[in-house]
């Protein structure tokens, strides 16, 4: 009885750490799609230190969320993304044509490690 209720235990830790981390990244990476946006309207807008200010700050925040982020997630999908967001600054500083597909980019691969990342019953059988 006591290793059903040890193993009782273990599921119910190991479940509720997925949950948490679901929608800790569902929120990081929702937040994440927002500034792309913000860049895009700040550029096109015609603020350009305004779009390089806010890839900086994109950039450092998705440093400071792949630090602990590469634990849980496959590195394979978040180094896209990093060459992604490293070349935003590149970009937004050198006023380049390029920047809104790049955005667009970018985007879609933070959406999709989205949802890669809910838990759906194909994924968890």
């Amino acid at each position: 009885m006591t290793r059903v209720r040890i193993s009782l235990v273990i599921l119910a830790v190991m479940l509720g750490t997925s949950i948490f981390f679901g929608i800790l990244i569902n929120g990081k990476c929702r937040n994440f799609i927002g500034r792309t946006e913000n860049i895009w309207e700040l550029y096109d807008s015609g603020d350009h230190e305004g779009a390089y200010e806010e890839a900086r700050k994109f950039e450092k925040k998705w440093e400071d969320f792949r630090k602990y982020s590469s634990v849980i997630i496959d590195n394979e999908k978040l180094m896209e993304i990093d060459r992604l967001s490293a070349r935003l600054i590149y970009l937004a500083e050198g006023e380049s044509e390029e920047l809104h597909s790049e955005l667009m980019e970018l985007r879609r691969m933070v959406e999709a490690l989205k949802k890669s990342e809910i838990p759906v019953l194909e994924s968890i059988f």
